[in-house]
């Protein structure tokens, strides 16, 4: 059965063992655990996603989903709940800083935007990359795609 759910600081290690598993690392996670989810099937992690938070901006970190259950809309899934989360604590403005070939938060409605606030710069603009935004709580009115 999945489960998408608020981690909490006790899956601190298993979110780093499962982020480590998919070549990826954050540091101080335990700083913005509670703006992490979690997507559990049948107790094993599938897919982790987090933002920090400045004021009334959120700035997505990381949305990872074990390879093995990528195009199941795992990834939609996650980032619908965590933007649940943001728009739950009045955040406004959701951005991510992705690859232009990646066209992941594209397809779930996310808009390139080249004027973003003042809260981002430590966003690491590459040359290669693109910011990406949603304004919440419109973001909700597009529906969520399952294939389970």
């Amino acid at each position: 059965m999945l489960e998408i759910k608020t981690a909490s600081y006790d899956e601190i290690p298993v979110i780093e063992k499962f982020l480590k598993e998919n070549n990826f690392n954050i540091d101080q996670i335990e700083k913005y655990i509670l703006n992490c989810m979690i997507a559990y099937d049948n107790k094993i992690p599938v897919a982790v996603a987090g933002f920090k938070q400045k004021k009334n901006v959120a700035i997505i970190e990381f949305v990872i989903v074990t390879k093995n259950r990528r195009r199941e809309y795992l990834g939609d899934g996650i980032v619908k709940a965590l933007l649940n989360v943001a728009d739950k604590k009045g955040i406004e403005k959701v951005y991510v800083n992705t690859d232009k070939s990646n066209l992941f938060f594209k397809k779930i409605g996310f808009k390139e935007v080249k004027n973003y606030c003042e809260y981002i710069d430590d966003l690491n603009m590459l040359e290669s990359n693109m910011i990406l935004q949603v304004t919440l709580p419109d973001y909700f009115f597009k529906a969520c795609k399952s294939k389970k």
